[in-house]
C-alpha cells in the first residue's frame, strides 16, 4: 500500500495526453511532484486547487500552470491529504455527514414552502406596482373580445328593464360601501357555462342569463355576488395569477428540466389551483364587507351555493378533490358568510 508521505500518481502536462507517472509529497508550504528521472516539479500549496473528497471517483487536482495531478485511487489520496495536513472545508465536512445532508434537505423545503406561500405573491405584486392599470384593461379587452368571438358567451335575454334595476342597485351598493367601492363594466350574457359569473383583467364582468335565473333574480343575492367579482377586480387576481403561475412555472422548468414533462407541470398546475383559492378567499372578504356596507346579511350567499349545488348535482358534474378545485369548497364558504351574519 502507498505511504501517506508520498503518493503515487499521474502528472498531465497540459500538452500531451499521455500521463507521467510520479510521486507526489507535500514540503512545507509547498507540493512536489517527482517524476522517474530529474528534478522535482515544485507548486505552492495555496495555487492548487485540491478535489473535494467523495466516495467513488478519481481524485484531481488543478495546478495554477494548467497542468494537473491525477490519483485513481480515492483512498490512498484522502489518506495522504490527510496525513499532509490538508484541511477541508466545512462545506466537504457537512456533504460527507448525513446530519448535515438532512439538515439541509429540510432547510431546503422550508425555502420552498416559504418561496410558495409568500415569496410569489410578494413578488408578483411587487412586479405589478410597476405595471399601469391601462394594461389589466387591454388584457381585458382581448379577453372579452374571444369569449364573444368563440361563442362562450351570447347576447343576453334578460329584459332591459331588469338589467336597468340590476345596474342601479349596483351602483347604490357600490355607493353605501364608500372608497372601497370599485368601478366595473357589467355584462349581462348567456353562456355556455350555465350559472356563473365571472372577471377579466381591468374591470369587465360577466353576469350570466342562467345566474340571474338561479337565484331567481334576487338582487342582495345578485349584489354579493357581484362584489365577489369586483374583489377580483379590485386586487387584480387576473394579472396577479398571470404573474405568480408564470413565475412558478419557470422555477419548476428549472427544478425539472425535460426530465418529465408531467412532473414539470404538475407542481405549477397545483400552484395554479391553490393561488386561485387564496383569491377567491379575498374576493370573498370584499363581497362580505359591501353586503354588510348596505345592511344585507352575509348569509344571503348561501342561497347561491345551495341552488348552485343542486343545479350541479342534477347535471352530473363530478366533486373535485381540493387539491384540484379552483375555488375553496362550497361548505367552507358558506360557513365563513353564515358566521358573517352572526357576528355582525
Amino acid at each position: 500500500m502507498t505511504q501517506p508521505e508520498r503518493l503515487a500518481a499521474e502528472y498531465f502536462d497540459g500538452v500531451s495526453a499521455r500521463p507521467l507517472r510520479v510521486e507526489a509529497r507535500i514540503d512545507g508550504d509547498t507540493l512536489c511532484i517527482q517524476p522517474p528521472e530529474g528534478d522535482p516539479k515544485r507548486v505552492p500549496l495555496r495555487g492548487v486547487r485540491w478535489p473535494e473528497r467523495q466516495r467513488h471517483g478519481a481524485r484531481v487536482a488543478h495546478l495554477p500552470d494548467g497542468t494537473s495531478l491525477h490519483c485513481a485511487d480515492a483512498m490512498a489520496f484522502d489518506a495522504w491529504a490527510r496525513h499532509a495536513g490538508l484541511g477541508e472545508s466545512w462545506v466537504v465536512k457537512a456533504q460527507q455527514s448525513w446530519r448535515w445532508t438532512a439538515a439541509g434537505v429540510v432547510m431546503l423545503l422550508v425555502l420552498c414552502g416559504v418561496l410558495y406561500q409568500w415569496g410569489l405573491p410578494w413578488g408578483a405584486r411587487a412586479a405589478l406596482a410597476f405595471v399601469p392599470a391601462r394594461v389589466d384593461r387591454e388584457l381585458g379587452d382581448i379577453a372579452m373580445r374571444a369569449i364573444r368571438d368563440d361563442g362562450l358567451v351570447t347576447p343576453t335575454a334578460l329584459p332591459p328593464g331588469q338589467q336597468q334595476r340590476l345596474r342601479a342597485a349596483w351602483s347604490r351598493a357600490v355607493a353605501n360601501a364608500g372608497p372601497a367601492g370599485v368601478t366595473i363594466d357589467l355584462h349581462f350574457h348567456k353562456s355556455r357555462l350555465g350559472p356563473n359569473a365571472f372577471a377579466l383583467p381591468g374591470g369587465h364582468v360577466v353576469l350570466t342569463d342562467e345566474m340571474v335565473a338561479l337565484v331567481e333574480g334576487r338582487e342582495d343575492v345578485l349584489i354579493g355576488v357581484l362584489a365577489h367579482e369586483a374583489g377580483h377586480v379590485r386586487h387584480r387576481h387576473g394579472m396577479r395569477m398571470l404573474a405568480q403561475t408564470t413565475l412558478l412555472g419557470g422555477i419548476t422548468s428549472i427544478a425539472f428540466g425535460d426530465f418529465s414533462g408531467l412532473l414539470a407541470a404538475a407542481p405549477a398546475l397545483l400552484g395554479h389551483l391553490a393561488y386561485s383559492r387564496d383569491f377567491e378567499r379575498e374576493a370573498d372578504g370584499d363581497a362580505i364587507a359591501l353586503l354588510q356596507a348596505n345592511g344585507i346579511p352575509p348569509a344571503v350567499m348561501a342561497t347561491m351555493f345551495e341552488r348552485l349545488n343542486a343545479h350541479q348535482r342534477e347535471a352530473g358534474m363530478p366533486d373535485l378533490p381540493i387539491a384540484l378545485g379552483s375555488h375553496p369548497p362550497d361548505q367552507e364558504r358558506m360557513a365563513r358568510f353564515r358566521d358573517a351574519s352572526a357576528t355582525r
